[in-house]
C-alpha cells in the first residue's frame, strides 16, 4: 500500500505545475496518460500498464475530479485485471464524499426545491431515497425539479437534476448539475 501511494503522489507531483496555472490541461494530461497506458497494455499485454493506469485513475480522483471521465476506463481495466468487488468499491470511494443519511442531509444534498416543477414533492424525494438506500433496492432512479433544461429520449436534464444508483449494495447520489458524486451509507454501518 505505501507503494501505491509514493506512486500516486508522484503522479500528482509531476501534474502539479498543470494543477496551479491550468487545471484543464491537468486534468488532459491525467487522461491521456491513462488511455495510453491502456493502449500500450493492448499492445503488449503487461498487466504492469494496467496497474499504473489505476495509480494515474487514483491521481485523478484525489485532485478531484469527476468520476464520469473515468468510469469506462476504470470498468475496462478492472476486467482485464479479474479485479474484486472490493477493490472497485474502493476506488469509487476515491471520487465521492461519504455522506450518513437522514432526512436533513438529503433535503440539503436536494437544495431548493420548487413547488410547481418537479418528479415529486421534496419531502417524497427524501423519504424515497431513505427507504431505497435502506432497503438496497437496486437500479438507477431520477430526481428532478424546475424548467427541463434539455431532453435526450427518456432522458433530461433539469435546472436540478439528481440520479440515485444502488448497485452491489452501494448506494451513489449524483447531482448531476454540479457533477458531485456522493456515498450513501446508513447510520451505524
Amino acid at each position: 500500500m505505501k507503494e501505491t501511494n509514493v506512486e500516486v503522489e508522484g503522479i500528482k507531483l509531476a501534474v502539479s505545475m498543470f494543477r496551479k496555472t491550468d487545471p484543464k490541461r491537468c486534468r488532459e494530461v491525467l487522461l491521456e496518460s491513462i488511455r495510453w497506458l491502456k493502449d500500450r497494455y493492448i499492445r503488449l499485454g503487461e498487466k504492469e500498464d494496467l496497474q499504473k493506469a489505476l495509480f494515474h485513475i487514483q491521481a485523478y480522483g484525489d485532485l478531484g475530479f469527476p468520476y464520469q471521465d473515468v468510469e469506462t476506463d476504470l470498468l475496462e481495466i478492472f476486467d482485464s485485471l479479474g479485479a474484486k468487488k472490493e477493490v472497485r468499491k474502493a476506488f469509487r470511494k476515491l471520487f465521492c464524499e461519504t455522506i450518513v443519511i437522514n432526512k436533513s442531509v438529503i433535503n440539503r444534498l436536494l437544495g431548493s426545491w420548487n413547488p410547481a416543477r418537479q418528479s415529486m414533492r421534496i419531502g417524497d424525494a427524501v423519504n424515497d431515497i431513505i427507504q431505497k438506500v435502506t432497503k438496497k433496492e437496486e437500479g438507477t432512479y431520477l430526481y428532478h425539479c424546475g424548467k427541463q433544461l434539455a431532453q435526450n429520449g427518456e432522458d433530461g436534464l433539469w435546472e436540478h437534476t439528481f440520479r440515485l444508483r444502488i448497485q452491489d449494495g452501494e448506494a451513489i447520489f449524483h447531482n448531476v448539475n454540479q457533477n458531485r458524486y456522493y456515498l450513501l451509507i446508513k447510520e451505524g454501518k
